[in-house]
């Protein structure tokens, strides 16, 4: 199977039996900073580290940083609301009465806009601001509904005054830096908000960019150019354009960012019935084969795995949506820089994989980069990445049709290629293609080699 597998982490799966189920076919854990504090995932890590040794498989780890989310602040009791009913909301620490429903969000008053339409929640809850006036909101409720304590609030076509990233942000990614493969960014709209992360925070960073935002749709290949990731965060960009423009949204930021090169999550519901139920929908089905059939290297299971009823179905079925969805397929090719002879390397070993049906390409490397061009290249071809790094072996996991393996160590390119031999015997593998180049050294890839172990 290509196409990987991210899985976040939560209470449906705690339980180890469940964890070492959801570790056999997922590639990347997430973990939610807008749920979770540094000393929650330091447990967390734990927990899961522990777990990889049980299953005998290891997987990287996504933080995902809460970004500028506007939400409720705490309220003593959930408030039922009618339609028709007319509501309050103020900044938290505004000298505010008992009438008026806290916002924990400095500017909600700012950002908001007569006529503009704020949601609650998952958005089934809906209203019309009327007035603003002394730093509160007046909004009148569209729908009948419930408001309850840090529900996330959508300021639906709003353009956000808070910066990403937050200060929060900051003080979680430095956190994360060393603990975590990859940093998704929330709420990204162009490409400085990614250079002020890395300026405060590391250039050594993974940075993953959240497409959520309509502003980051307008910004999208200077956002792929500049971010190591992409992903379709398809939860709140949904509340930002409108419902029905999303699928075409998903295909532009896929375009965007397989031209730039660069590997993309799609997010968001995708078996989102299968929080309470064991079998998912027919449409629920389509989604996933579709974000293999648009060459997404990884989909994301959220609620599914963070809380739902059947976490262990929940990821067996996409597994299974994956690998019936990649039989019937070959990948786009997008065409991206060939200037550099690492890339034409990377896209000849494509082309005569590809003509003399040869299925492993074997990538020993250093940095991880002969993996990752080969990736972009999308060739029919397994590629074996092999590397003595554990960080870099980790990073690979989010690139489509990578698989990561330790490789013994050697000191010339004929012990390389021996141990190679030994390993592709191992693997039942009697044909195949090496991409490599001078034995520990970065950036040296400069030569393709053909191998038969065939009589």
């Amino acid at each position: 199977m290509k196409t990987k597998i991210l899985a976040t982490f939560g209470p449906a799966i705690e339980d180890k039996y469940k964890l070492a189920k959801i570790i056999k076919y997922a590639d990347i854990i997430r973990i939610n900073f807008s749920h979770t504090n540094e000393e929650q995932a330091e447990k967390y890590i734990s927990y899961i580290k522990e777990t990889e040794k049980l299953v005998g498989k290891e997987v990287s780890l996504l933080a995902d940083l809460p970004g500028p989310k506007i939400r409720l602040s705490v309220l003593k009791n959930p408030i039922i609301v009618k339609k028709g009913d007319v509501i309050k909301l103020s900044y938290e620490k505004n000298k505010i009465d008992k009438n008026i429903i806290p916002v924990a969000y400095k500017y909600i008053s700012d950002d908001c806009k007569n006529g503009m339409y704020i949601s609650i929640g998952d958005g089934y809850l809906k209203m019309k601001v009327e007035n603003i006036k002394d730093d509160i909101v007046t909004a009148k409720v569209i729908n009948d509904g419930v408001i309850s304590s840090r529900k996330g609030l959508n300021l639906i076509g709003s353009d956000i005054t808070e910066q990403t990233p937050t200060e929060e942000d900051i003080r979680i990614a430095k956190f994360a830096k060393d603990k975590f493969d990859f940093i998704a960014l929330s709420f990204v709209k162009s490409d400085k908000d990614i250079k002020r992360l890395r300026e405060r925070v590391g250039n050594d960073i993974f940075v993953i960019s959240k497409i959520e935002r309509k502003y980051a749709i307008k910004n999208i290949k200077a956002i792929s150019k500049e971010s190591d990731g992409i992903m379709v965060a398809r939860g709140d960009l949904a509340f930002d354009i409108p419902i029905e423009s999303v699928p075409t949204a998903q295909k532009k930021i896929i375009k965007a960012s397989r031209e730039a090169g660069k590997p993309v999550i799609v997010a968001t519901q995708m078996l989102m019935s299968m929080v309470n139920n064991p079998m998912p929908t027919r449409a629920e089905v389509n989604d996933v084969a579709n974000s293999v059939f648009e060459d997404a290297d990884c989909v994301m299971l959220s609620d599914e795995t963070a809380m739902g009823n059947y976490p262990i179905e929940s990821i067996e079925m996409m597994s299974k949506v994956i690998h019936n969805a990649e039989k019937e397929i070959h990948q786009n090719y997008y065409p991206i820089d060939t200037d550099d002879i690492y890339s034409y390397i990377a896209h000849a070993s494509k082309d005569l994989s590809e003509k003399h049906d040869i299925k492993y390409i074997f990538a020993p490397t250093e940095s991880g980069a002969t993996a990752i061009r080969l990736s972009q290249f999308r060739p029919r071809s397994n590629i074996i990445a092999l590397c003595e790094n554990s960080s870099v072996k980790r990073k690979l996991a989010i690139f489509k049709g990578v698989r990561a393996m330790n490789i013994k160590n050697y000191k010339s390119t004929d012990e390389m290629l021996d141990n190679i031999k030994d390993l592709a015997l191992r693997l039942k593998i009697y044909k195949y293609l090496v991409v490599y180049g001078s034995p520990k050294k970065v950036g040296s890839t400069d030569s393709l080699k053909y191998i038969s172990l065939l009589p």
